[in-house]
């Protein structure tokens, strides 16, 4: 599988892996499993109460729209998906709207239901970017994701009690800014070619001095590392 690139708010470019046909029917094959559990417990409470009411004909309907309700309101992921990290994404960059999970959904049916999950595995495959035909007409696909960095994470690191401050624009930076940045910082350590890696560096250090009005010619994975360290400093001292 092949990577796609994901253009943010920043407008820096981050890559992403595209799910592999694996790990999706993986995912798959655990909604299945979560969905089979909630058919049992229905059907244990219409035997316990001997005979069906007519609330019970809604829970009965909700499983037909499992996958709707759950990427529109877990950002993209079912339980499966969430399971084995990975997530629903806009091939442009953006966040889903519910148009997108709804054509995706509605697609279901041709994808996995009448082909028995022959044309998604198929499409999937041959397309190269994680894409059934719900995608490729939704303008989606499905990627693995990383572990969320919370703002926590971002002040572990240890300063020498000597440190320098560089950079006071990080004070600027915003919970969202630290994310992009670590994404940054992880993407250029993962770069083997050495032109797309100065490449990649420099178009992010330059969006991202743009955004802090800051002038330097420090390489950009010292740049950004220096931010973080920074913000860091600024945190513990509480300048922020």
């Amino acid at each position: 599988m092949e990577n796609i690139r994901v253009e943010t708010s920043q407008n820096v470019q981050i890559s992403y892996k595209v799910a592999s046909v694996g790990e999706r029917i993986v995912a798959s094959l655990l909604d299945g499993l979560f969905l089979f559990v909630l058919y049992m417990v229905l059907a244990f409470i219409v035997g316990s109460t001997g005979g069906p009411s007519p609330i019970l004909y809604v829970f009965f309907i909700i499983p037909m729209f499992y996958s709707l309700l759950f990427e529109t309101f877990m950002d993209g992921q079912s339980p499966g998906k969430k399971v084995m990290k990975i997530k629903v994404s806009r091939i442009d960059g953006g966040a889903p709207r519910f148009s997108h999970y709804f054509v995706r959904w509605l697609f279901r049916l041709v994808d996995m239901l009448l082909t028995s999950y022959i044309c998604a595995i198929l499409t999937v495959v041959i397309g190269g970017k994680g894409q059934r035909l719900g995608d490729l007409l939704a303008e989606t696909c499905v990627i693995r994701i990383g572990k969320k960095i919370q703002l926590e994470n971002t002040i572990l690191e240890k300063l020498p009690e000597d440190y320098e401050l560089s950079f006071p624009e990080a004070s600027r930076l915003t919970e969202k800014d630290l994310r992009l940045i670590r994404k940054v910082i992880t993407q250029l350590a993962s770069l083997d070619d050495p032109i797309e890696k100065v490449q990649f560096g420099l178009r992010a250090r330059k969006r991202v001095m743009e955004q802090l009005d800051i002038v330097t010619q420090m390489k950009p994975d010292l740049f950004f590392v220096c931010l973080l360290r920074d913000y860091n400093y600024l945190y513990r001292t509480k300048k922020l």
